[in-house]
């Protein structure tokens, strides 16, 4: 399998941070505009935003983030930044992308919520009209942050919904901060019929996942935490939940420890539905085409495997049903060649 034909496939993308994935060249143009220092050297800076292929934990992964939040605090950079992440989306083939962020970490030098936020669609919308890549924006609520910020974020959230941004997720340390503590989050997303996502179960136990989903979210960011508990997998199958897996991100978090434990041939063969994410482009040092290939290499995913996964994707993802439509069309279409020879040489 061929990471050249693999990038041309169409794709579906759930999971991605926008503070993750900006291109190195890219924060260096914003951090030169703003006068704020960077290291010189290409490899330097990619040292600086791009995360050891082994963290010591979800910790030192985040780390990553700081130089780029702190040049992500003007209208500017956040439409460049969000423009950025569309492109890079456009060159391997993406027709779908949600891009998530938490706007209150964009707030420090004076910029409202909602300025944060309109930046980032104006970015997203231009990007659109420029590669067809239909986007939309998922707002975080952060566990650590004050009920009132996130319940904030969830107003608004109510806002801009159906205006660019299609739904909230909660983000953060889940290990002390569990989601039973976020019952008001959840429930003030369900007044206002918002889709939620939650990260669960990244580093946590599945019991979070769990109930995360009976607070209200129909996906799971990551979710690998199931993978020692059949009862929970059963219950997001049962529950008809979707699981958003970053295979490069979990290595290097210690999600999971080896390629061995990871579980998504275990999830496959349960049934359980899954989607497959960058998470961080930058930081991970990735794209949506290598993470296809290295599920390729270490569990046998195949183009039939691929086109189902997209179809499910595009099926949980927070759009109309025209969209959903209109891209299972284009994802069939585009698989049917690979199908082909794929039959044909067994």
């Amino acid at each position: 399998m061929q990471h050249a034909i693999l990038k041309k496939l169409p794709k579906i993308e759930l999971h991605c941070h926008l503070d993750g994935s900006i291109r190195p060249a890219t924060l260096r143009k914003i951090a030169e505009e703003q006068g704020y220092p960077l290291p010189s050297g290409e490899q330097e800076l990619k040292q600086l935003l791009q995360a050891p292929e082994e963290c010591k934990n979800l910790e030192e992964y985040l780390t990553c983030f700081d130089p780029v939040l702190d040049c992500l605090q003007t209208e500017k950079a956040l439409e460049t930044a969000a423009y950025d992440v569309v492109e890079q989306a456009a060159e391997e083939n993406i027709l779908y992308i949600e891009i998530r962020y938490a706007p209150l970490l964009s707030t420090r030098n004076g910029l409202s919520c909602d300025a944060v936020i309109e930046a980032i669609l104006k970015g997203l919308a231009k990007a659109e009209k420029n590669f067809h890549v239909k986007s939309n924006l998922l707002l975080c609520g952060m566990r650590g942050d004050s009920l009132a910020d996130n319940l904030s974020v969830v107003e608004a959230a109510r806002t801009f919904l159906k205006k660019g941004v299609a739904g909230i997720d909660l983000a953060g340390n889940e290990k002390d901060y569990p989601p039973a503590e976020f019952e008001d989050f959840f429930q003030l997303g369900e007044k206002y019929a918002i889709p939620i996502t939650t990260h669960a179960g990244e580093c946590g136990c599945a019991q979070n996942v769990r109930d995360s989903i009976l607070l209200g979210a129909v996906r799971i960011g990551h979710g690998i935490a199931v993978k020692d508990s059949l009862e929970t997998i059963q219950f997001c199958i049962d529950k008809n939940v979707l699981l958003e897996i970053c295979p490069t991100s979990n290595l290097q978090t210690k999600t999971v420890n080896s390629w061995e434990d990871y579980p998504f041939r275990k999830f496959i063969d349960a049934g359980l539905k899954v989607s497959i994410n960058t998470d961080n482009r930058t930081v991970s040092n990735t794209t949506l085409t290598d993470e296809y290939l290295l599920l390729h290499n270490h569990f046998g995913l195949d183009y039939a495997l691929m086109q189902k996964i997209n179809l499910d994707a595009l099926a949980y993802a927070f759009t109309d049903e025209q969209t959903k439509s209109q891209l299972a069309a284009r994802i069939s279409s585009g698989y049917l060649p690979q199908l082909m020879s794929e039959a044909a040489s067994t």
